[in-house]
């Protein structure tokens, strides 16, 4: 085991990660469970670190064929190794960028880098998993719109302005955001992330928003309710 690797454990499964790639935060995981939400049958993770969405949603979606890409090789090599203790899914794992992956999916998923021009860390490979460099907002929208099936759907995880870059990217070249959920850590606190799942299809947009606490520093029921098929606190 490489050093400052972790264990994450969930009820269904557990993921090393950390060393090397990044560490598993809370909202990729509520943002592996939001997506979950979705129906899919042939789903793509753009930047599949050490397979944590892919775990999320093969545990949801157990009948569903997965592809992940991930440009560091080290890191597609730790996602292997994950995955390969699942069970009842077809999941493939690929080191690739995505400008050289070709393929067509119904569900394509992504957690992008997005410290966008930020004080860069002085590790290459948490450079690669943490900036925009390797994968611009307007990259991602491009590679979607290559890849997604006619009547397919998707779904990105961005801070405020990286969503905003990528929605009006995505605009540009016919892909429309259809729902959107706000996540806060508290409902007075401003705003951490947004959900977004999108398509081809420019229909009218919702919205949504999400709290992880309550100001008593308690989780909320719409946190609970999406992670407890995986948490294990959650019982």
């Amino acid at each position: 085991m490489a050093e400052n690797r972790s264990i994450f454990q969930f009820k269904q499964f557990a993921l090393a990660h950390g060393n090397p790639g990044l560490k598993i935060t809370t909202e990729a995981c509520l943002f592996g469970a939001w997506s979950a939400q979705f129906p899919q049958q042939n789903t793509l993770d753009i930047g599949t670190g050490c397979g944590l969405l892919i775990g999320m949603l093969a545990q949801a979606h157990p009948n569903t064929h997965f592809t992940g890409i991930e440009i560091q090789s080290e890191v597609a090599q730790l996602a292997a190794e994950n995955i390969s203790e699942l069970r009842n899914s077809t999941i493939q794992i690929h080191a690739n960028s995505l400008a050289e992956y070709v393929g067509q999916h119904d569900f394509i998923i992504c957690n992008p880098p997005f410290f966008i021009n930020h004080l860069k860390n002085s590790i290459a490979s948490k450079n690669q998993a943490m900036h925009s460099d390797t994968l611009s907002p307007a990259e991602l929208a491009t590679g979607i719109q290559r890849l997604l099936s006619p009547d397919g759907k998707f779904t990105v995880l961005y801070p405020p302005v990286g969503m905003k870059q990528f929605e009006q990217a995505a605009n540009a070249i016919g892909l429309y955001i259809n729902h959107l959920c706000e996540v806060k850590h508290q409902n007075s606190h401003e705003t951490l992330r947004w959900m977004a799942q999108g398509s081809f299809q420019d229909s009218r947009q919702e919205t949504e928003i999400l709290c992880i606490k309550k100001e008593d520093k308690s989780y909320t029921p719409e946190f609970i309710q999406l992670l407890k098929p995986y948490y294990l606190i959650f019982d």
